[in-house]
């Protein structure tokens, strides 16, 4: 069973379900392309990533556990991802990030990204209390996202990002599970 994964749900022509460890090549794949499409919504980047093995991105892969890589498929065809990874200090295990969300150019628009993120964020409710993102300033479309969906804004990094003399800043985001409990 471990190179198989359910299919979540769908949205359009596109299946959503959590990658496996045997999808490292597609997921370094459109890992890479996100990096050299948008380096400025990622800390890591292209070079670094490039460098990485086939075993180093199948690692980065959850095969069990709460962490877990989210793609959406058209077919065989990985087409947009969007993480989860719960905090691993006993102090912030509490806490889990929203990370690496992207889609390909020839499937934005629709709904794809949004359906990505809303499906961590629903796993996100049975393994933390507080989820948190990080989302490019300039980057309004994303922005719009995030906050439907109901991240709330606590701040923001400047110059969290520098891509050879230019800096990007970064609106700090949260959703607080709690919340809605009371």
């Amino acid at each position: 069973m471990q190179g198989m994964s359910v299919t979540l749900g769908t949205i359009g022509a596109y299946a959503l379900r959590a990658l496996t460890p045997s999808e490292a090549e597609a997921y370094r794949a459109i890992r890479l392309q996100s990096l050299l499409d948008t380096p400025e919504a990622f800390g890591a980047s292209y070079e670094e990533e490039a460098a990485l093995s086939l075993d180093d991105f199948r690692a980065r892969i959850p095969a069990t556990g709460p962490n877990r890589i989210y793609g959406g498929f058209d077919g065989p065809e990985l087409m947009g991802v969007a993480g989860f990874v719960v905090q691993d200090r006993l102090k912030s295990r509490h806490k889990g990030i929203l990370w690496g969300v992207y889609v390909r150019p020839e499937a934005r628009r629709c709904g794809l990204g949004e359906a990505l993120v809303q499906q961590v964020i629903r796993h996100a409710m049975d393994h933390v209390i507080v989820l948190e993102a990080a989302v490019g300033l300039s980057n309004e479309r994303a922005r719009r996202t995030y906050h439907k969906l109901g991240f709330k804004p606590y701040g923001i990094e400047r110059k969290a990002l520098r891509i050879d003399d230019t800096f990007y800043d970064e609106e700090l985001l949260f959703i607080d599970f709690s919340e809605s409990l009371l």
